[in-house]
């Protein structure tokens, strides 16, 4: 028992940042409308867009007094080539096609720890759309700015940044900030990165991800976080963070971000996701459309949950089950945006992609689907394993729960 209640009490005390500095929303503000501005053309890897970008990220870890951890000396950038993967957000690297060319931004917080954390998010997006790999097929030649898939997250980082190198106080371990490239090519720059590290991976403890941090809902206030299971320590130290989002743990380490490639070398993550929504990978994913006070929530606790890390200055590593399907190759798409917040049976229909199947058979949004052709949907993971069983040009019949009934329809991919 007094074990337990001192463990209590330090969480407790964690839960206050030793800088009592908090995110700004200004400055979120200021990041976000750069990093989706016109002015960078969607932030495709190897554009000149994506190398402003770079330029911004680079300009603010100098700013802050981060340690240069490129690939070279003195330089924040570590840059690599790689190919086009088929599917987006796949833990397989591609081998074959066009050459294409990315850069990770990587600034140091050396507090001459014997271990770091890292903190992450890509900074990269889909450009005009002509070189995308969304499933759902998006309007190309428009700029696709990425205001929260993923300017968000990349602006969370660069927060954090500052709040963590000017608290004055020297923690228990060292962070690592890093922008990531070419995620929305297939997870490429953090793949690089684990393969490549500049601060070896038997001295990282853990891995911070965030991605699509932007959206939070107002009446919801949930935060979706992912790789809860990947330590023991995760869910006793977030439940007891102070912040009035509602959290839904997800203990896959394996998920449709940047944080897999580190679970994958046996290394604690999180992932922070405030859900999808009807703009993703689309031109109207703008600047104008982000809860900037919902995304400061969403980093001051993400700052509690890095400066409680003072504890623990080396997590335990534990892997989860893994979703199969959240990186198989689909064959098919329905062109519905699921609402991963949702804890109740069945999918929810958060948006329905124009003329996309689902839309052509009726299927609208805040629909439950509840059965894909002869599979129960009993949640995300159950109806992209029905969703695997099919090839485009068949039909399924699907069953939605609209409202007090329930609706079927047929469903051509």
């Amino acid at each position: 028992m007094k074990k337990i209640l001192t463990y209590t009490i330090l969480l407790s005390l964690a839960t206050i940042t030793a800088s009592g500095q908090k995110a700004e929303v200004a400055t979120i503000k200021k990041h976000i409308t750069y990093l989706a501005s016109d002015e960078l053309g969607g932030r495709m890897p190897g554009s000149d867009g994506e190398k402003l970008a770079q330029k911004y990220i680079m300009t603010e870890f100098k700013k802050y007094g981060l340690t240069p951890k490129g690939t070279a000396e003195n330089s924040y950038y570590q840059h690599f080539t790689y190919h086009m993967s088929k599917n987006p957000h796949d833990t397989a690297e591609a081998t074959t096609g066009e050459l294409y060319h990315g850069s990770n931004v990587i600034g140091y917080l050396d507090n001459k720890a014997d271990y770091t954390i890292v903190i992450g998010a890509h900074y990269d997006h889909l450009g005009d759309g002509t070189r995308g790999n969304s499933l759902d097929a998006n309007p190309k030649g428009k700029i696709h700015h990425g205001a929260d898939d993923n300017a968000s997250g990349t602006s969370g980082v660069l927060e954090l940044a500052r709040i963590f190198a000017g608290n004055g106080v020297t923690e228990k371990y060292n962070i690592l900030f890093i922008a990531f490239s070419a995620e929305e090519a297939g997870l490429i720059g953090s793949k690089y990165y684990v393969n490549h590290p500049t601060i070896p991976l038997d001295r990282t403890s853990c891995m911070i991800n965030m991605d699509m941090i932007g959206r939070l809902n107002d009446s919801t206030r949930k935060v979706i976080v992912y790789g809860t299971g990947t330590s023991n320590v995760w869910e006793p130290l977030l439940n007891n963070t102070r912040s009035d989002v509602v959290l839904k743990f997800d203990s896959a380490g394996i998920g449709p971000s940047d944080q897999t490639s580190f679970y994958l070398k046996d290394i604690p993550v999180l992932f922070f996701f405030t859900g999808q929504h009807s703009d993703y990978h689309k031109p109207t994913d703008v600047a104008d459309k982000i809860n900037y006070e919902g995304e400061k929530r969403v980093i001051d606790l993400v700052a509690q949950v890095v400066d409680s890390l003072q504890n623990y200055p080396r997590l335990s590593f534990q892997k989860t089950s893994t979703h199969e399907s959240k990186t198989s190759s689909f064959k098919v798409s329905m062109g519905i945006m699921p609402d991963y917040a949702y804890d109740q049976p069945g999918v929810r229909v958060d948006g329905v992609s124009d003329n996309k199947p689902a839309q052509k058979a009726g299927i609208k949004a805040d629909d439950v689907i509840i059965q894909l052709g002869d599979y129960p949907v009993k949640d995300i993971y159950s109806y992209m394993d029905a969703l695997n069983k099919y090839e485009k040009g068949k039909t399924a019949k699907v069953i939605v729960q609209r409202g007090g009934e329930k609706k079927e329809f047929s469903v051509t991919f």
